[in-house]
């Protein structure tokens, strides 16, 4: 046999179709070729296409909306109300201040968005602003911490819902449930999704429009049920804010002589959540409002961008942040206090108190709502190895697809095995707020270029700018939010984090010199190759993006 290399996918083109050819690189016998496109387009003519601005209000309201509302609701209020310390006025707070951080950030980035009107969000402002090292410390956490955590959630969070069902169906304890069998289960499920996502990338498409009918359909059972309780009887809501009034600050001001003063006003100091505690519950709200800055992806394509995209933005958070008020509403109308912190799946046991069968919908209905989550992390952030990838960023073998599927097997083996190593150590709680104290200390180093753009590039045309001091409070608060956890409730998947950006920081430095590179193909990378029928999609792709 000829001493050949395991192969590439070619690209190969004729006057009216596209197709990717797998095979050997030094010979053209066992070729297999793939069609990918149909077009009749000249090649001259593409070069004229360019992005329409389609997207107006509506359009761009729907955008927002759809992406922000997600798992948090179902997975968030008992992490936020723990953090409260059972002070059911200050978590409905939380939830609105996460709110209106929401909308501050979201203006920066419009400014940004516009400004700098290239694709990739964070990723892109940050190369724009602060050069290509912080650019690739922040694609390497996103894939390695960030992205994993998230999905690590959503796995954990799907089998406690199917569980806490199961609980209720046969009257089981939630103490004698194994702590693993959530994980388990949630892993199971995911091996499926992951699978359809390899296998069938339409039928993934189709599976997520049955996941956000299910979401929309809990979210309105709940609100409806909720509100319908509570009209009927009110005890227990009126039961639950009494707690933050009775317990609170404000009860010093329900006695009289200086020793029952200090003595309420001990009590209150002691049920009352310090710093720390106040910034880690609006971490975990923010989780929720996660996707309010979606539309700055696509400012290209939106009408108006100066005037709609805040008017989007400011709209969505307030409509979402309404429903969030009213969801908790009617959790606090049906459950106890007690019942919301000690709950995995506070929504499965909300909907058992108020009907047995009700239970079994809504947890149909989570459960696809925590499904669609998954599965649009394999769509989307599962492409982002690839991407990475094919610029030289990581190893070459995650930029390969599957030969017969056209999917990045790699990419999405890859961060579902990252995502299965976060499970075991960790839990909801803990892997949130690293997510979010990750992904938010990028965001403020976002929003403070703000402020360098305005040194470093005075003749960048903005069609849209914030108010400096909305930049200004933007990146107040974020830098605030994630350095007192840092500095007062400390954990290990933080120090994980700061300890990976030093390393590909230093990575970086080498990369810049040329001392080696991640990209290429060697020995183990065929290997791979042969095991998972994958090859690069073409031959010109892969570039340094260090040059």
């Amino acid at each position: 046999m000829p001493n050949t290399k395991y192969s590439k996918l070619e690209y190969m083109s004729d006057e009216n179709k596209s197709s990717l050819k797998y095979g050997y690189d030094d010979a053209n016998e066992n070729v297999q070729t793939i069609p990918l496109l149909q077009t009749s387009e000249d090649e001259n003519s593409q070069s004229n296409f360019k992005l329409q601005k389609t997207v107006g209000f509506t359009a761009g309201l729907s955008i927002v909306v759809g992406t922000m509302i997600g798992s948090g609701i179902f997975i968030v209020p008992t992490g936020v109300l723990k953090e409260c310390h059972g002070d059911v006025s200050l978590s409905m707070l939380i939830w609105t201040i996460g709110g209106l951080i929401a909308i501050i950030v979201a203006l920066c980035y419009c400014e940004l968005s516009t400004t700098i009107p290239q694709s990739g969000g964070t990723a892109t402002f940050l190369k724009k602003i602060y050069g290509d090292g912080l650019c690739f410390v922040f694609l390497w956490l996103f894939m390695l911490t960030a992205t994993p955590q998230a999905t690590a959630v959503q796995i954990i969070a799907l089998g406690d819902y199917i569980s806490g069902a199961i609980e209720v169906g046969l009257g089981l304890c939630e103490e004698a449930k194994s702590p693993y069998l959530s994980k388990l289960i949630g892993c199971l499920i995911t091996l499926l999704v992951l699978t359809c996502n390899i296998t069938n990338i339409k039928l993934a498409v189709k599976i997520q429009v049955w996941c956000a009918i299910g979401k929309v359909v809990a979210l309105i059972i709940i609100a409806v049920a909720g509100i319908v309780k509570i009209t009927i009887d009110d005890s227990i809501l009126v039961q639950n804010f009494e707690y933050g009034l009775l317990h609170g600050p404000a009860t010093i001001l329900n006695v009289s002589g200086l020793p029952m003063v200090k003595a309420a006003l001990s009590e209150s100091l002691r049920s009352t959540p310090g710093i720390s505690g106040v910034s880690l519950a609006v971490f975990q709200a923010l989780w929720a409002y996660d996707g309010f800055d979606s539309i700055t992806c696509i400012t290209d394509e939106v009408k108006n961008p100066r005037r709609t995209l805040p008017l989007i933005i400011i709209t969505s958070v307030i409509a979402v942040m309404s429903l969030y008020l009213i969801v908790n509403l009617a959790y606090f109308g049906v459950l106890t206090k007690k019942e919301m912190i000690t709950s995995n799946a506070v929504a499965v046991h909300f909907a058992a108190k108020v009907h047995p069968w009700l239970s079994y919908v809504v947890t149909a209905g989570v459960c696809l709502s925590l499904i669609g989550s998954i599965n649009v992390t394999f769509l989307t952030a599962g492409r982002m190895p690839f991407v990475a990838g094919r610029m030289g960023l990581m190893p070459e073998i995650l930029s390969m697809v599957h030969v017969k599927y056209i999917s990045p097997v790699p990419a999405l083996l890859f961060l579902t095995s990252l995502a299965t190593i976060m499970l075991f150590p960790s839990s909801i709680d803990m892997l949130l707020k690293a997510n979010v104290f990750t992904l938010w200390a990028f965001r403020g180093a976002c929003c403070a270029g703000i402020f360098i753009l305005d040194k470093k590039f005075k003749h960048l045309k903005r069609p849209y700018k914030v108010y400096r001091t909305t930049a200004f409070l933007a990146t107040l608060v974020t830098g605030y939010m994630v350095l007192v956890p840092l500095a007062f409730r400390p954990q290990i998947l933080y120090v994980l984090a700061l300890v990976l950006a030093l390393v590909f920081s230093v990575i970086y430095w080498f990369l810049k010199r040329e001392y080696f590179v991640i990209s290429g193909v060697g020995k183990v990378s065929v290997i791979i190759q042969k095991l998972l029928l994958v090859a690069p999609p073409d031959d010109n792709e892969t570039c340094n993006k260090f040059d």
